[in-house]
């Protein structure tokens, strides 16, 4: 493919030089050239927006219109130059459509990349084209009614403002975009500079002013058509290994959200240039101009202020969620209170905070008593049921601030005390005891009572920096063993010699 289309430009370029070498219209044969040579550019620029989508396509689609509109110029200059008696069409014709050849591509570099409200925001961008267009047809027609010949209006804007073009082209390159967007941008910047090259006055005058000049120096507009037009169908679109997030490209973000001032501006010139021959009318067009912008701006602020409240809400929402999970990733499902995590995490705080303080710290370990015994002649419903009633008795008895009662395990629950000794500990125990089996769970296969009992060990511990956390488990857990020898049902304590320092 590359060979062929290489082979067509050589061989479109040969023959133009042919033409111009045998031909005495040179002039117009040049223009016949010229206009195939930007016609092709028009048509790849089309046939590679049909694989794009969303913001770039319109873009593509921009670049293939420009191409249109000089094709259209070109065409009505060959006009006046196979029939000279129509040459009077040519200030208000030709010269139009080379002038507002730019305003697409403008566009093409200044309209953002976002397909927020895209709709309402194209109708906005459609306007401010077609007031630009009308703009150029004014300064026109006004320079053609007051004798005053085109040529630097045209000069201007076709030397500086091409090398503006490729400017913005190259700020949009430097905001490091990715995948088809840079391909569009990296073709368009190097058309641009091969344009604006080829705009730039030349001894007092630019060479599109009186273009096609019939020399071979026009062979130089059809290298910078085609030179798009093979760029369009042989760039391929590098691989992004890792491309930069767009939250973290500041430039970009500035560059994306700021860049349709720049048609805006483009509009504000070309209302200067007619307020200078008729000033009421450039100065509505500049103040139409502003409005406009300012319009936009303030959509573009409300679409803003919309994203920041659905910001806002989903992280309000977020942080719910997150309590939420965490509360539930603290406690026991079944019976709602905390669950053996929570409760390590807060006889690890308290016992810190005994350390420093040298207050004491009890411990109480729980297991009902014959409870497989229960499952198996009740079920595992009335088991559970059975957890949930004494999980409650058990957070009920509960009198201090800091005191937990925690699910320890199966049917084992634990009980941290803070700042508690051994007698308040007891009493504690005790209480909680009497609580489980005043719920009057039947339990007819207990080796105790005819209701649900539980048994108790009780540790507590002066810490020291010498001791191990542990050491109040093993304590509290050898308490309960006694416990459930003696008899169950019951409350016991271990020796207060090896907990009391």
């Amino acid at each position: 493919m590359i060979g062929r289309i290489v082979l067509t430009a050589a061989g479109l370029l040969a023959a133009h030089a042919a033409a111009l070498a045998l031909s005495r219209e040179s002039a117009a044969l040049s223009a016949l050239f010229v206009l195939a040579c930007s016609a092709a550019a028009g048509v790849a620029c089309f046939w590679r927006s049909t694989g794009s989508s969303g913001p770039v396509r319109r873009k593509w689609d921009f670049l293939a219109s420009a191409m249109s509109l000089w094709s259209i110029g070109e065409a009505m200059h060959a006009a006046t130059l196979f029939a000279p008696e129509i040459g009077h069409i040519r200030a208000l014709g030709a010269e139009f459509y080379f002038l507002v050849y730019g305003i697409p591509i403008l566009l093409a570099v200044s309209t953002s990349n976002e397909d927020r409200d895209t709709a309402l925001f194209m109708v906005i961008d459609s306007f401010q084209a077609l007031f630009a267009v009308a703009l150029v047809y004014i300064e026109l027609a006004l320079a053609q009614a007051h004798a005053a010949a085109p040529a630097p209006n045209t000069t201007l804007l076709y030397g500086i403002g091409a090398w503006m073009l490729a400017g913005a082209a190259l700020l949009r390159l430097l905001a490091r975009p990715a995948g088809e967007e840079k391909a569009l941008y990296r073709i368009l910047f190097a058309y641009l500079c091969l344009f604006a090259a080829l705009a730039t006055p030349w001894r007092g005058a630019s060479v599109y002013d009186a273009l096609p000049l019939g020399g071979y120096r026009d062979l130089a507009a059809d290298f910078v058509f085609l030179f798009l037009a093979a760029s369009c169908l042989l760039y391929d679109v590098e691989p992004e290994a890792q491309p930069a997030p767009i939250e973290t490209n500041s430039f970009a973000l500035v560059l994306n959200n700021g860049s349709p001032i720049l048609f805006t501006l483009a509009v504000l010139a070309l209302g200067a240039m007619v307020a200078r021959h008729h000033f009421a009318l450039g100065i509505s067009a500049i103040s139409l101009s502003l409005l406009t912008y300012c319009f936009r701006a303030a959509l573009l602020q409300s679409a803003y202020m919309r994203a920041q409240h659905a910001l806002t809400r989903s992280q309000f929402a977020l942080r719910e969620a997150n309590a939420r999970l965490k509360q539930l990733s603290m406690h026991d499902a079944l019976t709602g209170l905390p669950n053996r995590r929570s409760f390590d995490q807060t006889l690890d705080l308290e016992w810190n905070r005994a350390l420093r303080n040298r207050r004491p710290l009890s411990l109480l370990i729980l297991d009902i008593d014959c409870f497989k015994a229960l499952n198996d002649q009740y079920g595992h419903q009335a088991g559970d049921d059975c957890l949930q009633r004494v999980g409650g008795a058990l957070h009920n008895s509960l009198r201090r601030a800091g005191e937990m009662a925690a699910r320890y395990g199966g049917e084992e629950f634990a009980a941290v005390l803070p700042d508690a000794d051994l007698p308040t500990a007891v009493s504690m125990a005790e209480t909680m005891r009497l609580a489980v089996l005043q719920l009057q769970v039947l339990h007819e296969k207990s080796a105790v009572e005819r209701f649900v009992t539980i048994s108790v060990g009780v540790g507590t511990i002066y810490p020291s920096v010498e001791q191990a956390q542990s050491s109040l488990v093993a304590a509290a857990d050898e308490a309960l063993y006694r416990a459930k020898n003696n008899g169950r049902n019951r409350v016991e304590v271990n020796e207060p010699a090896a907990l009391v320092y």
